[in-house]
């Protein structure tokens, strides 16, 4: 199909009427506005999103570090065949549901004051 010359095949009249389409489509008032402050209000979405993600970031460090530290001290004891393995396999077996509940009760603290209260600081800078 050839464009180049695709005027040539209509009559003035359509041509006419097509301008006069575009021409008052483009004067009529959009129907679609947005507020003054979008940009602010979207920049600070995006802030609060990155500063969630930041904090969720942080508490997954934090839980690495309960888990892994405990982890890795244990998997050193038990490589070097120290006799304490034991003793604290017993410890743990023994304790294992206080301790859970321990762990758990200290990263829903964490959840809390990441999404909870930092929101309510951001509220209350308003």
């Amino acid at each position: 199909m050839n464009f180049e010359n695709a005027e040539e095949n209509w009559n003035f009249d359509e041509l006419k009427l097509i301008d006069e389409l575009l021409t008052e489509s483009l004067e009529q008032d959009f129907s679609v506005s947005i507020p003054q402050d979008f940009a602010d209000l979207v920049t600070e979405k995006v802030e609060k999103q990155k500063s969630v993600k930041e904090a969720l970031l942080r508490m997954l460090m934090m839980t690495l570090g309960y888990l892994g530290i405990p982890g890795i001290a244990f998997g050193l004891l038990y490589y070097l065949k120290s006799a304490k393995v034991d003793v604290i396999l017993e410890l743990v077996f023994t304790y294992k549901y206080p301790l859970l509940f321990g762990v758990l009760c200290i990263l829903s603290i964490q959840v809390a004051d990441v999404l909870l209260l930092s929101r309510t600081k951001d509220q209350l800078e308003e």
